[in-house]
């Protein structure tokens, strides 16, 4: 524990305070803070490593108390290398500029060919305007590095983007003396991102446009160093402005996260090197090996990389799930979909604490028209229930299903209001009743069998009648003839977004529509297939095929569960896959999954030669293959 807390504080120079260090002890709210404090002293305070700084109320690492030191009395050293490209090695430096800042001003500089191993490369050349000429007599790095670490001195290194010239520097270093650069390291790149964070891009170039820093030589080492320099004396202005005074405040404000604490990682970058580019399933883990948190991705290490990014769109929640992981484990399952399904039944088996109620799922609008009701109503939802309502859909967003839920209330006249409903004649309709847009049942303006016929001519509508289309256009013309150029514009509007309402409710809401398909998938290896079942519009049957057994067994569960699942209503735990399987409908490309419709129990039986060819060709490499009949 001791140690782990003074890795933590060999991050934070500036120190933490006992209410951060006990957030990374105890993982659940509620603590005794006396108590909290008390364990502290007793774990921390006769080792040598720690003290604590009763006036700010933090306790330190002993040894970052040389940085506690005023910023106005702070040398700096801004250095730059040009190098030969490539992974850091001793060999690749090609040359050193450095420029010494001390009380906001530029001092003495520092430039140094380097010969390095190997030729440089054109690219490089032509980047640079070095040539294996400029560094033919030039001294190797063994004999450059010693004369800058002696100009260095013990200043604070500053560099744009640090971690590419530090990480040369300590390669040369690591050779020559078996250590790497023993300094603190202040990087104008990470300062750009927390006093520039408008800025889109941060580069050198970018950064000194938006100071007004002037630009010359660039793409050589000294220029640039001048060039980060000044940068550095605005931000030291900046900084000073917002409170921070001491270097070792400034080391703690460039790797802080959002939330103002230091942006820790426990996982080594290095780790994502062996994650594929795939979709997959991935589990965060604590120090303990305890499962924080389950995720899917379409590509399992780029979302992955995610968290090992200091990025302004974290939330303080995931920044505390970030900096209590300390490793992760993936599961590929060769599509989208599967990871979907995969992460929602995980969610819903393992409940990992990080994980919050149903934000795995995808956003997907729907239209709901309540059935319960002597006058249904039409609202907006994001989730399907476990009733037996109908609903239309599903919509890319939430924004696009309010304005269809508008149009389609206001031309069949149905009622959106929230309520039990008991028409009575002296009831005051909501603005839609009085407007016209709804036929006002609450006042008893319409009676049941009308209203009920309303709700028909809707689903008559989405069946394939013509007939509100067809009034539409001929409105849309009408204003148009009129001169009532933007009225006609809107009622265009409305056409198109009906239009596509239905076509989507025709091609894409088999799910809600409660119709039956199944959808066979590959896998990753290619050793097996995926077989999903959704009957009476559910997820009813997961199969993972590898033997002709196995698809035996998928045959017989689709023939068994048919006929039950044709009437029921969602469950609960239902709820989860099929709204996973509406949004994979709605967004799939072409050649994402095959599609086999199943218009009675014994659809599966007729097309069975056709499914064990199929789930062969799955599993052998290469597209899907297109089969007759299937979509």
């Amino acid at each position: 524990m001791r140690q782990r807390l003074h890795e933590y504080l060999v991050g934070r120079p500036a120190g933490a305070s006992p209410d951060e260090l006990l957030d990374l002890i105890f993982t659940s709210p509620g603590r005794d803070p006396e108590f909290g404090r008390r364990l502290l002293t007793t774990l921390l305070g006769a080792d040598p490593r720690f003290h604590f700084d009763p006036g700010a109320d933090r306790w330190r690492a002993r040894i970052h108390d040389a940085l506690a030191r005023p910023l106005g009395e702070t040398t700096f050293v801004v250095v730059d290398l040009e190098t030969t490209g490539g992974a850091p090695t001793p060999e690749g430096i090609i040359e050193i500029g450095a420029v010494r800042v001390a009380g906001g001003r530029l001092l003495d500089t520092f430039a140094r060919f380097v010969k390095p191993a190997h030729p440089i490369p054109p690219f490089i050349s032509r980047l640079t305007g070095i040539t294996d000429a400029m560094v033919a007599d030039a001294s190797p790095i063994g004999a450059v590095l010693p004369q800058f670490l002696a100009f260095a001195g013990d200043a604070v290194l500053v560099a744009h983007n640090a971690a590419f010239d530090v990480a040369h520097l300590n390669a040369a270093q690591q050779v020559l003396a078996g250590r790497p650069v023993d300094a603190p390291v202040v990087c104008t790149l990470r300062l750009a991102r927390r006093l520039l964070s408008h800025l889109r891009r941060r580069s050198l170039d970018a950064v000194a446009a938006e100071l007004g820093v002037a630009c010359f030589g660039r793409h050589r080492a000294l220029p640039d160093a001048q060039i980060a320099a000044e940068i550095l004396c605005v931000f030291l202005e900046r900084a000073l402005q917002r409170g921070i005074n001491r270097i070792d405040d400034l080391l703690d404000f460039q790797r802080a996260a959002v939330d103002g604490r230091p942006f820790i990682v426990h996982v080594p970058r290095a780790r994502l090197e062996d994650v594929p580019p795939r979709p997959g399933v991935y589990h965060l883990l604590g120090a303990d090996g305890r499962l924080l948190y389950v995720g899917k991705a379409r590509r399992l290490r780029e979302r992955l990389g995610t968290y090992f990014t200091n990025a302004r769109g974290h939330s303080a929640r995931v920044l505390d799930l970030i900096r209590h992981t300390h490793d992760f484990r993936i599961t590929e399952t060769g599509s989208e979909l599967a990871a979907s399904l995969l992460e929602a039944r995980q969610i819903r088996e393992l409940k990992p604490p990080y994980n919050r109620q149903r934000k795995h799922l995808p956003r997907v609008g729907f239209l709901k028209l309540s059935v319960r009701s002597a006058y249904p109503r039409l609202w907006v939802t994001e989730r399907l229930a476990a009733d037996r309502a109908t609903y239309l859909g599903p919509f890319r967003s939430r924004d696009a299903a309010e304005r269809a839920h508008a149009i389609l209330g206001r031309l069949f006249g149905l009622r959106t209001c929230a309520g039990a409903l008991s028409p009575a004649p002296d009831t005051t309709p909501c603005l839609s009743g009085q407007v016209g847009a709804c036929t006002a049942p609450c006042a008893a303006r319409v009676d049941l069998p009308s209203y009920r016929g309303q709700v028909d001519e809707l689903l008559a509508f989405l069946g394939g009648d013509d007939g509100p289309l067809e009034w539409l256009r001929a409105r849309r013309d009408t204003l148009a003839s009129d001169l009532r150029f933007e009225a006609a514009a809107r009622a265009q509007r409305d056409l198109e977004l009906l239009e596509s309402l239905r076509r989507r409710q025709q091609t894409l809401a088999w799910v809600v529509a409660r119709q039956n398909f199944v959808v066979l998938l590959p896998t990753l290896p290619r050793d097996a297939a995926l077989f999903y079942a959704v009957l009476g519009g559910r997820l009813a049957v997961e199969v993972r095929i590898t033997a002709t057994v196995d698809l035996a067994a998928a045959v017989r569960l689709v023939r068994e569960r048919f006929g039950p699942y044709q009437g029921l209503p969602l469950g609960r735990e239902e709820v989860d896959g099929t709204t996973i399987i509406a949004a994979w409908l709605r967004d799939r490309g072409a050649g994402e999954g095959i599609l086999l419709p199943l218009d009675g129990p014994d659809a599966i039986i007729d097309r069975l030669d056709e499914l064990t060819v199929t789930i062969r060709d799955l599993r052998l490499p290469g597209p899907l293959p297109a089969i007759d009949g299937l979509a």
